[in-house]
């Protein structure tokens, strides 16, 4: 069976490569060219693939055995990964600021978690079997020797902004750390291949050759993004992470088997960047396409995960290139502790109402039953409000959340029940009272 695999691959390989002669453009972000990273790192990527293969089956298997088996939704297990972003620049070229770095973060832990504002509008074919996955990237706040860090490292570099050298050599610990690398451009000159990631991988992991390479110029939004606040192409660092966990395209293998290896995302064909868009390529296998998907290629058109690729991201962040990363001992190592509640401690989350959700100014809790304390966290895991209830409901006063994701925690009893908001940036408040003060038919730019 291995050899058989192992054939496939080496002649998808030599497909990739007749194809690069004939000067067919090919995405840094492609199978093939993920693959051939792999190889080039590690001879043996391709056992070493297949033995990830074996046990993600195996794990996938008994999560659905356990959820049909108590008659339950998807884990409400939380995963918080610390992430080090780097930053290569010259000057102020490719320098993007801190909310841009956040901008990129938050945008990572609203995708993940269903929090995106396309998140209701997906398609009705696809709607009932969209996953989510309780992941929170968080930006480390202590370094490998344990000192203070914003968790954003800026290195000026000319050449390291088209990534040409190897950006490996600035890795910390992939143990400990997912890395992230910001060259302005990723293919070392502008072009429409935003970003590439490196599936798991324990040789990977030893040589801290891994991680994400993201165009710093497509990371998030802000000053040095040339992307619009909204748009979808932002996304594609979940696609990203998509990878970094294990998933492939959808149009893997095209109409053929087995696809991506996740049952319920429908064959397609595909490959090719397209800048808009939501159907592209559907009914290339007869079936409708889930263009929708993260790991799909319409750029401007990414909101959903399946069911399936939530599993099977579960079963990666259970890899020993991966278990590392959300352990308690290595949160609390790399300053990303969050309030440590078991799976068996949750309460089914319909037991709260928080809303309205996104937030501006303020969110309500309203409990099914007395409620006694009520803590939130930011995605850094910071503490921002921890009272006591007493009730069974609760207006929080959010303005000085800031924009982001947001974790909660109600107390009741012994038993707890956690859940996720996410914060849109509102107006600061002496702006809105200027705003509100102004006569009708007047405004800042005047009359």
């Amino acid at each position: 069976m291995k050899i058989s695999y192992s054939i496939l691959v080496w002649l998808t390989l030599f497909t990739s490569i007749v194809k690069a002669q004939n000067n067919t453009p090919v995405s840094p972000c492609s199978a093939d060219e993920i693959l051939a990273r792999h190889l080039e790192n590690n001879p043996k990527a391709l056992l070493e693939i297949e033995d990830n293969e074996d046990f993600t089956k195996a794990f996938v298997k008994q999560i659905v055995m356990e959820r049909a088996k108590n008659n339950a939704q998807q884990s409400t297990a939380q995963y918080t990964i610390p992430v080090v972003l780097h930053v290569f620049h010259f000057g102020d070229d490719g320098k993007i600021d801190s909310a841009q770095v956040q901008s990129g973060i938050d945008i990572l832990n609203t995708d993940f978690n269903g929090l995106n504002d396309d998140w209701n509008t997906i398609d009705p074919e696809f709607d009932s079997i969209k996953g989510t996955l309780g992941i929170q990237f968080c930006l480390a706040s202590l370094d490998p020797n344990g000192n203070s860090t914003p968790g954003v490292i800026y290195y000026e570099d000319s050449l390291a902004m088209l990534n040409i050298p190897d950006l490996f050599q600035y890795a910390w610990d992939n143990y400990k750390y997912l890395n992230i690398y910001l060259p302005k451009y990723t293919g070392g000159s502008p072009s429409l291949f935003t970003a590439y990631a490196y599936y798991p991988s324990t040789t990977g992991s030893n040589n801290n050759a891994g991680g994400i390479f993201y165009s710093s110029i497509r990371w998030g939004y802000g000053s040095h993004s040339e992307l619009i606040p909204g748009q979808d192409w932002a996304s594609v660092g979940t696609h990203e992470a998509g990878h970094w966990l294990n998933l492939r395209h959808t149009f893997q293998n095209g109409c053929d088997s087995p696809g991506d290896y996740v049952d319920d995302t429908p064959p397609t064909l595909g490959g090719a960047i397209e800048l808009s868009g939501c159907t592209n390529n559907d009914l290339s296998c007869i079936v409708s396409t889930n263009g929708e998907n993260y790991m799909d290629y319409n750029h401007d058109c990414k909101k959903m995960f399946t069911e399936g690729q939530v599993d099977r991201m579960t079963a990666a962040l259970n890899l020993p290139s991966r278990i590392t990363l959300w352990s308690p001992s290595n949160l609390a190592a790399t300053g990303c502790t969050t309030p440590a509640i078991s799976i068996l401690e949750l309460v089914n989350s319909n037991s709260i109402m928080a809303y309205p959700n996104p937030a501006k100014d303020h969110i309500n809790f309203q409990f099914e039953q007395i409620q006694a304390q009520l803590s939130i966290y930011n995605a850094q895991g910071k503490l921002v409000f921890d009272n006591a209830i007493n009730g069974r409901s609760i207006k929080v006063n959010t303005n000085d959340f800031g924009k982001g994701l947001y974790f909660y925690y109600s107390t009741i009893v012994s038993k707890r029940i956690s859940g996720k908001f996410l914060m849109k940036r509102s107006l600061p408040l002496y702006i809105r009272h200027i705003l509100f003060s102004l006569p009708i038919g007047e405004s800042l730019l005047g009359r």
